[in-house]
């Protein structure tokens, strides 16, 4: 592969058509573990192994579930995974400290027209802008992850200081439930858990914090050691084929995977048919990745900005 600025991942073949072609003698296949969490943006992943849709391409694709990004990483850099996918943060990490990594699919992308992840406040708040946020107290999974970087930006664009928040570690899970305590003042809520809290009326939203960030960027990517990605190119290519084509099929049926999610992340049925669903990227553009690189570096979070295309495999 070579640096672009734009990598085109998909073909123009039906998703489930890879089910009827020819398969590959088992022997004959190339083994690639992958990393991902349990997680609802993980279940076009999910879905392309449990359907065996990589097989026909002479793949044999085993799916191993991570715990969190930096974990993911490790397991790429140490060998113990082919490919895994992270939150970018992480990679922007990585690389920084001259860990070797490439990106070579996109994981999750944010879009504020279809926000999947909102800023909540407790349901008796009285706060409506930035400025009212000001000193409060902020919950998030890790310190200088990309919910604070999101909420510091939003402050800062809606009147607020962002220097003035305090940030504390909560689980997500439990990020709820410490809004509804008043142990913390604002937490930005994820799915499942935003659909649920909005339906019982639990929190309220004051605004879109990662949109503050950009209206469109990369969250999640997939990545490889470029050594590995550089010796593979022919397997990462049909990777990338079907990896595309099966998240061109959940994303086009939603309802119909719905049985998927609640498998894959342990949610009930009722949940997964209810909550708010991911639509996967399917193509890597570079432009996608940059806005997380500016924020971070403004807010922080990495020592510096780059161009995003030294993320990218290159000859």
């Amino acid at each position: 592969m070579h640096r672009r600025t734009f990598m085109q991942l998909g073909l123009s073949v039906p998703a489930m058509a890879v089910l009827s072609s020819p398969a590959r003698a088992q022997d004959d296949s190339q083994v690639i573990r992958v990393g991902a969490p349990a997680t609802e943006d993980s279940t076009n992943m999910y879905y392309a192994v449990k359907a065996n849709l990589f097989k026909p391409a002479g793949l044999d694709v085993q799916l191993l579930h991570t715990t969190s990004g930096s974990a993911a990483v490790a397991a790429v850099v140490s060998g113990a995974y082919e490919i895994a996918a992270s939150g970018l943060l992480s990679i922007l990490n990585a690389h920084l400290r001259g860990i070797p990594l490439v990106v070579v699919a996109p994981e999750n992308m944010y879009e504020s027209r279809d926000a999947l992840s909102l800023l909540q406040i407790p349901i008796d708040s009285n706060a409506k802008s930035g400025a009212d946020l000001n000193g409060k107290t902020i919950g998030v999974p890790a310190l200088n992850d990309v919910n604070s970087v999101s909420v510091r930006a939003w402050v800062d664009k809606n009147g607020g200081d962002s220097r003035s928040l305090q940030f504390v570690e909560i689980p997500n899970s439990a990020l709820v439930p410490a809004l509804q305590q008043h142990r913390i003042d604002a937490a930005l809520i994820q799915q499942p858990s935003l659909s649920i809290s909005l339906a019982q009326k639990t929190t309220k939203t004051i605004g879109d914090a990662l949109g503050a960030i950009s209206p469109r960027f990369l969250v999640a990517v997939y990545v490889a050691r470029p050594d590995w990605a550089s010796q593979h190119q022919s397997a990462l290519s049909r990777f990338n084929r079907v990896y595309v084509e099966a998240t061109k099929y959940v994303n086009a049926h939603l309802s119909q995977t719905a049985p998927i999610v609640a498998e894959y992340t342990g949610i009930t049925l009722s949940q997964a048919q209810e909550m708010r669903r991911t639509k996967n990227p399917t193509t890597l553009d570079v432009t996608l990745l940059q806005p997380m690189i500016d924020a971070a570096a403004k807010y922080g979070a990495i020592s510096r900005g780059f161009p995003a295309s030294e993320l990218l495999p290159h000859a």
